[in-house]
């Protein structure tokens, strides 16, 4: 077994439920102890896409010996499998909702696994948390040093599971952060010359820096994630412009390049 290991948790499960706490009981009782990072615990509901780019922001930064629990799971006990991929990141769980089809896309290559359901019978038998009865264990056997292929068998990029993707010229909001800024669908390689958005009367300038306009104004810019982020300097842009994570808005973007989620 590995000593210390470092275990990041994404989920939706927020925190006002013992759902978090649970987790990481099962994870303390079962492992030698492991560093345990919340990544967040508010991933949006229901919506694996739109956890997508919590991880492309998140993952790049963790040693390549770290392990990834990632729990967005609306098939919650049903048919759908358990996924284990490997990357320059480390090693990550989750569930076959179309999320590591796109860790495939913008991630890869990676390791792909098909997590065999007969190994773990309480999971298999669990109706709403299999997160603490399946994911957390496949994890553990992982780090605990099961051989891969006792508890999953490798699978194609083509066998899992996918997720529409987005048409050019409409920006998914995937986030509103804690400042209100509003985090649009589409990851920068190259800098555009213009962004052109227009919502009700407000036309938006594209700028570099949220100090480039005056306070309670609004801009959008590239920020150091490298997303297209709406602002109002030292205000709520989505409180503002009444934008709500899910809701798509149209944007003209001229020159650069850049990926759409």
């Amino acid at each position: 077994m590995k000593e210390s290991p470092l275990i990041t948790l994404a989920t939706d499960f927020g925190y006002n439920d013992p759902y978090v706490g649970v987790l990481k009981g099962v994870l303390y009782s079962h492992l030698k102890n492991p560093g345990i990072v919340d990544i967040t615990h508010n991933l949006p509901v229901f919506r694996p896409d739109l956890a997508l780019p919590f991880l492309l922001d998140s993952l790049p930064w963790f040693p390549a010996d770290s392990y990834h629990l990632v729990i967005v799971d609306p098939g919650v006990g049903s048919e759908r499998q358990g996924i284990l991929m490997r990357g320059f990141f480390g090693w990550i769980v989750l569930p076959d909702n179309g999320l590591p089809q796109q860790l495939l896309k913008w991630l890869g290559p990676l390791e792909a696994y098909l997590l065999n359901k007969s190994s773990f019978p309480e999971g298999n038998s669990s109706p709403t948390f299999q997160a603490r009865d399946f994911f957390a264990p496949a994890l553990i056997r992982l780090i605990q040093g099961t051989p891969i292929l006792d508890f999953s068998s490798p699978i194609r990029a083509e066998q899992l599971k996918t997720i529409p993707e987005q048409s050019s010229g409409n920006c998914l909001v995937w986030n509103t952060d804690h400042f209100g800024n509003i985090l649009l669908g589409y990851h920068v390689q190259k800098n555009p010359a213009e962004v052109n958005i227009l919502l009700g009367r407000e036309k938006i300038p594209f700028v570099g820096r949220y100090q480039d306009i005056r306070p309670g104004e609004l801009g959008v810019l590239v920020n150091s994630s490298r997303w297209l982020e709406i602002f109002s300097r030292e205000d709520s842009a989505a409180n503002r412009l009444n934008v709500k994570i899910g809701d798509r808005i149209p944007v003209g973007i001229v020159g650069g390049e850049g990926r759409y989620l």
